[in-house]
Parts: structure tokens; sequence; C-alpha cells
């Protein structure tokens, strides 16, 4: 507890001077200095995490990750560690972030400067151009591009269904999408204010390849995410490995649903 209450005091307070910084840099034309203060953030978040929070998270999959971009990430999403472990890793990169974001004060007018991509995670084909047209400015300029297909914070052993806007990008932009696991919802679940000390992991997996059809695409995209996550989740609880139940989070359904059909390799 003493730990947990430790890191929430380095953490917001950090936030909020990054915060503060953030809104002197953002009439300064060239989001450089931003991206540049929203990447030392996130490594000093990092630090903390695991010097006075006591987690423990370890990177695998590096040789999966590209260097260099244009490229696409697509991640199961736990809480906000998952995007602050992306940003520490690599400068400059673009996040699909809800548009409901943007309207926040102070916040919205830095991840505009920031260049981030906008979206109504439930705006249907007018909201696939937007994403297209967001998303390909970050193309024109070299950076990662992290989405959480499911569009929502889910808890270890939860799975939303997984949004098509992913297979879109991959098939407009013709890049491969690199797949994301994570196990990191055991030491930070969603948005609790109480952490929990110990290990965990974040997975880059070997990539999807675009070509194939919106169901194959989505199904494997699916599969392959979940599947590490249910590994990692069962590697690092100590409890057996369990397929991801289906909770519909965004249609504001609490229930459990049928696991994945697809068969997944044990741990």
């Amino acid at each position: 507890m003493i730990r947990s209450l430790a890191f929430n005091a380095f953490f917001y307070l950090g936030t909020l001077i990054a915060a503060v910084i953030g809104i002197l840099l953002v009439p300064i034309p060239t989001p450089v200095l931003l991206r540049g203060l929203l990447h030392q953030w996130a490594r000093a978040t990092v630090w903390g995490m695991r010097w006075i929070g006591g987690m423990k998270v370890e990177t695998r999959g590096l040789e999966n990750l590209p260097t260099s971009g244009p490229v696409l990430l697509a991640g199961k999403h736990h809480s906000e560690y998952d995007g602050i472990l992306l940003a520490a890793r690599i400068p400059g990169i673009a996040f699909v972030a809800m548009q409901e974001l943007f309207r926040y004060p102070l916040i919205g007018a830095i991840l505009y400067r920031l260049q981030m991509i906008r979206v109504d995670t439930c705006g249907g084909g007018r909201e696939r151009e937007n994403l297209a047209q967001f998303a390909k400015r970050a193309y024109d300029s070299g950076r990662h591009i992290a989405i959480y297909p499911e569009g929502n914070l889910m808890a270890p052993g939860e799975r939303e269904r997984y949004r098509s806007g992913i297979y879109y990008l991959s098939r407009d932009l013709g890049l491969p999408v690199t797949p994301v696991a994570t196990s990191i919802g055991l030491l930070w679940n969603r948005r609790d204010w109480w952490k929990k000390p110990g290990r965990a992991a974040i997975e880059f997996l070997p990539a999807v390849e675009p070509g194939l059809d919106k169901q194959s695409f989505m199904r494997r995209l699916e599969e392959v995410t979940e599947g590490a996550s249910d590994r990692l989740i069962a590697e690092f609880s100590g409890r057996p490995y369990t397929p991801s139940q289906l909770v519909l989070r965004s249609q504001g359904q609490a229930g459990m649903g049928a696991p994945i059909t697809a068969p997944r390799a044990a741990p």
C-alpha cells in the first residue's frame, strides 16, 4: 500500500508538471519539443513504476518491433501503462485516441499539437474516413501508429470485440500490423487507484501481414493477441491458462460471454 501511494504521488505530480510545461509548448509551431516532453515523461513514469512502485515489467519480442516507421501496432489495453511504455520506447509515437479526450481542457490542446489520431469508436464509415485521414499524416511522417482495437480498457482475462479500423488502416496504408500482448493489468488494472508490486510483461508479436480478407485478418489479430496475453497472465499470476471472456463494455454490458472458440495453445 505504501509503495502504491508513493508511486501515485510521483505519477500524478509528474503528470501535472508535464501537462503545465506541455501547455507552454503548445503555441510553438512544431510539435518536436512537445513530443520530446511526452517521451521523457513516459520514461520517468516507467522508472517510477519499477523503483518506487515495485512493478517490474519485462519487455519481450523486441525483434518483432521495427526500429523505424511507418509502423502499425495493435495492442491489448489493460491500463494507462500500455501507452506509457510505448511512448517511453518509441519517440514521436502517434496514438489513436477517443475523440472525447480531445475535448478535455488542456489535455485536448496538447493532443492536437502532438498530432495524435482522434476517432469515434462507434462512428461507422464516416469516422473510418477520418481515421484514415489523420493516420495518413502520421504515415507520411514515418511515425509508429498505435491503436487499441477493443476501444476500451479491459481487465486481465477479459476481451471486447475487435473493431475493424485496424484492418482498413493496414489495407489502405499497405502496412503489416505488429500485435502487442500484455499482462500489466495484474499490477495496474484499468484505472484502479491501487497498484500492486510484482512482475508482468509486454510482448511484441510477429506481424500480421496485409493481404488477408477482413474476416481472416481480424480473426488472426484477435487470436494471436488474446492468446499471447492469456499466456502471459497465466505465467505471471501462477494460475492455469484460461481463454479470455467476452465483456461488451462499449455496450454497457458487464456480463461474461463465451470464450473465444479458436484453438489456443497452452503456455
